[in-house]
């Protein structure tokens, strides 16, 4: 059995500094026998959803999805806002079993093309904390978490992961051309119509964008055909995240 329910424009303080007005509850019993299929709770809105996978949860506990109003201070520097700011509460923290992580989609209201990160409030120390995100497509973003409460954000900063790549012959590796990471850095390159992924080594820069806006990659003849056919000259829907850093 699940109850919900729901209310609005209560106001809550979290943390020094941080005052958040929750427009939209959403607060939900989920029993035994639904955790044993697993459930999502989902925000008013339905971009927030917490996913409770079977065996996350011990025993039954209400879960409490708060959507809030936006409050855009201590925002860390060079990110903005691309979401709404949401918070959980697994009521029953003891119910959440060891080492077992529920997981967070956020689906954004627009596709975003920059590169996106899940942030987490730190209420101890009065800052956000990027939290490891898996970038499902352009405009849903994943994390998986052990924390029985959080409160979330999703974060861009002006570094274009999400677009086209072309294939150049070059040197006949691994590598790739990037405007926004210096040679040597080490980047994941995913093609996300067919899953296939690489790790390339920047050792040109381009593309050049104001020819091509919509390039966030140029690869190597060899890295190319690990992602798609040579045939197809550019493939279209390819996520660009940092590995490795020199």
């Amino acid at each position: 059995m699940i109850s919900f329910l729901s209310a609005s424009m209560l106001f809550l303080c979290f943390g020094v500094h941080s005052v958040f007005a929750v427009t939209l509850i959403t607060d939900i019993t989920i029993d035994q026998a639904t955790l044993s299929r697993g459930y999502a709770v989902s925000s008013a809105d339905t971009n927030f959803n917490l996913i409770v996978r079977p065996g996350v949860l011990a025993e039954e506990s209400r879960v409490v999805i708060k959507q809030l109003d936006p409050d855009d201070t201590n925002l860390p520097l060079d990110w903005q806002r691309i979401s709404d700011y949401y918070e959980y509460e697994v009521v029953n923290a003891s119910a959440l079993v060891k080492d077992k992580a529920l997981v967070i989609n956020v689906k954004l209201d627009e596709a975003q093309k920059n590169q996106k990160k899940i942030f987490a409030w730190d209420v101890e120390k009065n800052i956000w904390l990027e939290v490891p995100t898996v970038v499902r497509d352009a405009q849903n973003v994943r994390a998986f978490l052990t924390q029985s409460s959080a409160r979330l954000v999703v974060l861009e900063k002006q570094i274009m992961e999400l677009g086209q790549a072309s294939w150049y012959k070059y040197k006949n590796c691994d590598c790739a051309a990037s405007p926004d990471y210096p040679k040597g850095t080490k980047l994941r390159v995913k093609n996300i119509d067919n899953g296939k992924e690489i790790v390339v080594t920047v050792n040109d820069y381009g593309p050049d964008r104001s020819l091509f806006p919509n390039r966030v990659i140029d690869l190597d003849k060899v890295a190319f055909k690990k992602l798609g056919a040579l045939s197809r000259g550019v493939l279209k829907n390819i996520l660009v995240t940092l590995e490795k850093q020199l």
